[in-house]
C-alpha cells in the first residue's frame, strides 16, 4: 500500500519522539531524525520507520503503528490485540520483534498505537509480488528458498500448537480474539465476519463464481474440527527472515480462534494466487500444496482431512478483500477503470473439488 494519508506526519514526529523518550527513560534526549512508510509491503494498519538518535543508544531504528483514518478492508483495528499476539510469540519463544510498548490514549496521534524495536532482515515483497522480482526471485536459491518455506511452516505449526488453557492471562487477553460463540461451529465467527464485508450491494456486482463460491461454503461449513489460536494472515509476506529463518512474524490483524485449516491453506494459497494468478510460475524450490500439507499434519499431529473446503474458503475470502481494495484504489483514482479479481479463475475448480466426484 506504501504511504497513507495520515495528516501532519511532523506532529505524529514529535508527538512519539516525546512518548519515545518516557517510555524508554534510559533515552531521555532520544531525537527521531526522520519516519518514513515502508516501501515493499504493507496493506493494513499504518506504519512507520522511525530513525532515531541518542547518548546511549546510538543511532536506532523503530517501528511506529496507528490504525489508519480509514480503511480498506477491515472494519475495526485491535492495535492492543496485535501487541498482546506479539506479547505471546515471545513468551512461547517464537519469533517476535522486540516490543517497546502500547499506548491507549488515542489523543497523542488521533489513534492508539504501538512501538517495535527495528528488526534486521528481509520481508518477500508485495509490492512489486515477490514471484515477479525482488530478493527473493533474484539474489536467493532454490535450496534457500525451500529451507524459508520450511522454517516458515514450521513457525506456523508451532502457533497452531500453543495450549491456550496455559497462556498467562495477566499480559494476554484472549477474549479481545474473534470466536465462535458456545455451541457453534468454530468456523462460523469467521463466516460472520467475511459474510459481513461481502455486502450485498458488493455480491451484485462481482463476477457471478464469487457469490457461488461463497454460496457453497455456506451450504458445505465443516461442523467439526478442534480449535486453535490462527494468525489470520499467515503468510511469508508476514514474515522478516534472517539467514532463511524467521526472526519476526508480523501482522496479527486477523488473528482469532478458530480451525487452524484456514491458516494453513492461507498459508499455501495466497502464495498461488499472488504468482499464478497474475501469470507468473511460483519460484524454484517452493514446496506444493501436497507437501505442505502433509509436513503441517506431521508437525501438529492435525488431521488434513476436509482441506478442500479451506482451500475454497481463502480464494473466496482473498477475492473479497482484493475487491475491496480495488473499489478503494478506484475511489481514489477515478480513471483507473475496471481491475480484473486475479484470484476468481481459480474458484471454479476448488468448488469442484469441494463438492467431491460424487456430485
Amino acid at each position: 500500500m506504501g504511504e497513507q494519508d495520515i495528516g501532519d506526519l511532523e506532529k505524529i514526529r514529535v508527538a512519539v519522539e516525546r512518548w519515545l523518550q518516557e517510555s524508554l527513560p534510559d533515552r531521555s534526549d532520544l531525537k527521531i531524525a526522520d519516519l518514513a512508510f515502508p516501501k515493499a509491503s504493507g496493506e493494513s494498519s499504518v506504519t512507520l520507520i522511525l530513525d532515531a538518535s541518542s547518548t546511549l543508544g546510538g543511532a536506532e531504528k523503530f517501528v511506529f503503528r496507528m490504525a489508519p483514518p480509514s480503511s480498506q478492508v477491515f472494519e475495526k483495528h485491535d492495535l492492543l490485540m496485535q501487541f498482546q499476539m506479539m506479547t505471546l510469540m515471545m513468551q512461547q519463544g517464537l519469533p517476535a520483534p522486540a516490543l517497546i510498548g502500547y499506548e491507549a490514549d488515542a489523543s497523542i496521534v488521533g489513534s492508539d498505537f504501538y512501538v517495535m524495536g527495528f528488526c534486521e532482515g528481509k520481508i518477500p515483497p508485495d509490492n512489486p509480488p515477490f514471484a515477479a522480482a525482488g530478493w527473493l526471485k533474484d539474489d536467493a536459491s532454490a535450496s534457500e528458498r525451500a529451507t524459508m518455506w520450511q522454517r516458515g511452516l514450521e513457525v506456523l505449526a508451532a502457533i497452531h500448537c500453543i495450549d491456550l488453557e496455559k497462556v498467562d492471562g495477566s499480559e494476554i487477553d484472549l477474549g479481545r480474539l474473534p470466536r465462535a460463540d458456545s455451541g457453534e461451529a468454530i468456523l462460523a465467527q469467521e463466516i460472520r465476519t467475511f459474510d459481513s464485508m461481502f455486502k450485498p450491494e458488493r455480491r451484485a456486482k462481482v463476477d457471478p463464481v464469487m457469490t457461488e463460491g461463497w454460496a457453497l461454503l455456506l451450504e458445505t461449513m465443516p461442523e467439526g474440527g478442534e480449535p486453535a489460536l490462527c494468525w489470520g494472515d499467515s503468510r511469508v509476506g508476514n514474515v522478516i527472515f534472517r539467514d532463511a529463518s524467521p526472526v519476526a512474524i508480523l501482522d496479527w490483524e486477523m488473528a482469532n480462534i478458530s480451525d487452524p485449516r484456514t491458516d494453513l491453506a492461507w498459508w499455501i494459497w495466497i502464495d498461488r494466487c499472488n504468482s499464478e494468478g497474475l501469470g507468473l510460475e511460483r519460484l524454484a524450490g517452493l514446496p506444493t500444496p501436497e507437501e505442505v500439507y502433509q509436513n503441517w499434519q506431521t508437525l501438529t499431529g492435525r488431521s488434513i482431512d476436509g482441506i478442500a473446503w479451506f482451500e475454497l474458503f481463502a480464494v473466496v475470502r482473498y477475492a473479497i478483500i482484493l475487491d475491496l481494495k480495488f473499489e478503494a484504489f478506484r475511489e481514489a483514482d477515478s480513471g483507473l477503470g475496471d481491475i480484473p479479481n486475479f484470484v476468481v479463475p481459480f474458484i471454479p475448480g476448488l468448488m469442484d473439488a469441494v463438492r467431491g466426484p460424487s456430485r
